[in-house]
């Protein structure tokens, strides 16, 4: 004799199913199995995604590692600090970490990188080191007068045998020029922060997750303190296109439309005075 548990049976008035035909509950259940497989499949595509996107990051960081015969050399130039130090201040807790392991086993994963950092007497590199690799960039900018793009593009590990070359990439440039902006040199912020757009807009495959509207948020207030108030202006818009309450760039279109009021107002009247 067919007897319904206590738990089915809770379940059937929880569900409706006394209260349906059973050819609905039976469609009702398909409906709702089809969801579960399309969230699963939507689940799945994300997580190979992210799966890609950290292979692409071993497999990064391997070339550097293998090819690291010289570190005295290697480390000579300050863009090869930079991208040491970015990787481990920024690249593997925010594209690796992050991304593989829950809460609960990122506290267990940090406490357990601290306790080996302590055992070997290591210290984490900070965003301060990484301003002050940033800060000496720029003086090896100035210094030897080097344009940003060809910087930017400077081949700083080639791989003939897997037949690569690591080179900035588009967080790099991103990182660089926010560092940039935040020092109050606006001028090269706003080059670096090109390189990042430029980067971006042509689908560039790296392991970084930098956004576009990261870089909007960086490269509007630089060129704002430039003067250059009309692109700013419509970068600005592009940022309160992709995040209408964006706080900043609300405050920022009062004052840009402002300055560029002000800037027209002045042109008429300069030529009414001719």
């Amino acid at each position: 004799m067919f007897r319904v548990s206590a738990v089915l049976l809770a379940l059937s008035v929880c569900l409706g199913l006394d209260r349906v035909s059973a050819g609905n509950s039976i469609q009702g259940f398909i409906d709702l199995e089809s969801i579960f497989v399309n969230q699963l499949e939507s689940y799945v595509n994300n997580v190979q995604l992210a799966q890609t996107k950290i292979k692409r990051f071993l497999d990064y960081v391997d070339v550097v590692q293998d090819d690291l015969d010289d570190s005295e050399e290697y480390f000579g130039n300050p863009l090869n600090v930079f991208t040491t130090i970015n990787r481990l201040v920024n690249n593997w807790q925010h594209e690796v970490i992050d991304v593989v392991l829950d809460s609960t086993e990122v506290e267990e994963h940090h406490t357990q990188v601290e306790q080996k950092l302590n055992k070997h007497e290591i210290e984490m590199p900070t965003s301060d080191d990484l301003l002050d690799v940033t800060s000496e960039i720029l003086e090896l900018q100035e210094s030897i007068d080097l344009p940003t793009s060809e910087l930017a593009n400077e081949v700083l590990l080639e791989d003939k045998e897997r037949n690569v070359n690591v080179s900035l990439s588009a967080s790099d440039c991103y990182v660089i020029g926010r560092g940039l902006h935040e020092l109050n040199h606006n001028d090269f912020a706003t080059e670096w922060l090109l390189e990042a757009q430029f980067r971006l807009s042509h689908n560039e495959a790296t392991f970084s997750k930098v956004k576009k509207l990261q870089v909007l948020e960086k490269l509007a207030p630089a060129l704002q303190k430039l003067g250059s108030y009309k692109l700013a202006n419509k970068l600005n818009n592009e940022i309160l296109k992709a995040d209408p309450k964006h706080k900043d760039a609300l405050e920022n279109k009062i004052i840009l439309e402002k300055k560029l009021t002000l800037g027209r107002l002045a042109n008429h009247n300069s030529k009414v005075e001719l």
